[in-house]
């Protein structure tokens, strides 16, 4: 049965304001646009997000495009990246509760709505909107100076399980930051900087290559670890803390007070550089 011509552009006006919402950002773009309903989702989750409150006519929204499409491609997969058209009448009532006044108005919300939002007023470029969120990530992960304070750490956390990260990095990364603020309460996570093979020694364990990173798993009430073996990303990192959590990892324990022989930090085979989504 053939439409009639009143009836397709009664079909094409209740399209507009979708795509009106889409257009602002290119199809390329890992920008997600959100509705009243996504927006509770977002919240429910309780991790860092992004939000930019927009509207399609607006001039400094149409220049903030690219580079805050920039910042999600630089946050994803460890910070998710939204829009919301204020000029879509269904995001009407959204864009006031959050008191937005004027556009563009980014705000981050650091773990979903257990903490308050942050209204970002800094300069509209990629590297810029990326740095402050990074910075921005509530840090709950112990950062452990000096390697005498890796078994004491793990003594004090024993009723809950927990995960230390030995890195040759100065600076937390920002994976890891971000799953200490997704595992928060349910996991404790630690970091050393093992610069010197120091912390590996004191664990039994042999000095690793130059930028390589080591995971280590204590399970809940034990003050032995499990050495991690598989891909350092978020998404294959975040299943294997699930197990644990639920029981089905199956976790083989070093014994560390059998220390092995220390092996030299290997300087002749550079290891390969990391992307911020990796340790």
């Amino acid at each position: 049965m053939l439409s009639s011509p009143a009836s397709i552009v009664a079909i094409a006006l209740a399209l507009v304001p979708s795509l009106a919402s889409a257009a602002i950002f290119p199809k390329d773009s890992l920008v997600k646009m959100l509705d009243p309903k996504g927006f509770k989702q977002v919240l429910k989750q309780d991790q860092t997000a992004l939000v930019a409150f927009v509207a399609p006519w607006c001039g400094h929204c149409q220049r903030m495009v690219p580079e805050y499409s920039k910042a999600a491609k630089g946050l994803n997969p460890l910070v998710p990246v939204y829009a919301v058209d204020c000029d879509a009448q269904e995001n009407k009532r959204l864009c006031g509760e959050q008191g937005v006044k004027g556009f563009p108005t980014v705000k981050l919300f650091p773990r979903g709505s257990k903490l308050p939002p942050v209204t970002y007023e800094g300069e509209r470029t990629g590297n810029a909107f990326f740095n402050w969120v990074s910075s921005r990530i509530p840090t709950t992960v112990s950062k452990l100076s000096k390697a005498e304070d890796i078994n004491p750490w793990v003594d004090k956390k024993i009723e809950k399980p927990r995960a230390l990260l030995l890195t040759k990095d100065k600076k937390i990364p920002l994976l890891w930051k971000v799953l200490g603020n997704t595992y928060k309460d349910k996991f404790d996570l630690g970091i050393h900087r093992d610069e010197k093979g120091k912390g590996s020694a004191a664990l039994g364990l042999e000095a690793g290559k130059k930028k390589q990173s080591r995971v280590l798993i204590f399970p809940a009430g034990s003050t032995k670890f499990a050495v991690y073996d598989g891909t350092t990303k978020l998404d294959a990192l975040s299943k294997f803390l699930d197990t644990v959590l639920d029981g089905s990892a199956e976790l083989v324990l070093e014994n560390k007070d059998e220390k092995k022989d220390d092996a030299p930090v290997q300087e002749e085979t550079p290891a390969k550089e990391h992307s911020k989504d990796e340790l």
